[in-house]
C-alpha cells in the first residue's frame, strides 16, 4: 500500500470521495466541513495531496500543508466502502514519516471540537490537544505529535 501523489486528473475522485467521508460528520458538526468547502485545483496547486488507489477506484486521500513552521496534516479522507482496513492509520503513519524525513519534529492537525470519536482516534495515534480555535461557524480542536528526529 504505497501512496502516490494526486494530479489534476484525480481531482473529480478526490471531490467525490471527500464528500463521501465527511458528510457524516456534518450530521455532528452542523456546518460542512472545511475540506468539502475547498477549491482542490488550489489545494493541489498549494499542498501535497496523496492518494491510495483500490482496484479501479479511489480508497483514500491525505493532504499535507508544509511550510517552514509547521507540517500540518489538512485532511485525511477514506472511502466508507475502505472502512475497516485500517487505510487511515496507513496514511497517517505515512505523514509522520514524511515529517520525519524533511526534519520536522511534529505533526499538527485540527479537526471539530464536536467529534469526539476522532480526537479520540488522534490521541490513541499519540496526538495530544494543544488548544482550541474559535470560528465564527465553527469551534476546531488543535492537536499536535511530536517526535525527535532520530525516531
Amino acid at each position: 500500500m504505497t501512496p502516490r501523489r494526486a494530479t489534476p486528473a484525480d481531482i473529480p475522485a478526490i471531490v467525490a470521495l471527500t464528500e463521501a467521508a465527511y458528510l457524516p460528520n456534518e450530521a455532528i458538526i452542523g456546518v460542512p466541513s472545511l475540506p468539502r468547502l475547498a477549491d482542490y485545483n488550489a489545494v493541489l496547486a498549494e499542498h501535497e495531496v496523496w492518494l491510495l488507489d483500490g482496484e479501479g477506484w479511489l480508497e483514500a486521500v491525505l493532504v499535507l500543508e508544509i511550510d517552514a513552521d509547521d507540517f500540518t496534516i489538512w485532511s485525511i479522507a477514506v472511502s466508507p466502502r475502505a472502512a475497516g482496513r485500517k487505510l487511515g492509520a496507513a496514511l497517517m503513519a505515512f505523514a509522520e514519516e514524511r515529517a520525519r524525513g524533511l526534519g520536522y519534529e511534529s505533526v499538527h492537525l485540527y479537526t471539530h471540537a464536536s467529534l469526539s470519536q476522532r480526537i479520540g482516534w488522534y490521541e490513541r495515534l499519540g496526538f495530544t490537544i494543544t488548544h482550541h480555535e474559535e470560528m465564527a461557524d465553527r469551534r476546531l480542536t488543535h492537536m499536535r505529535k511530536t517526535f525527535s528526529k532520530a525516531g
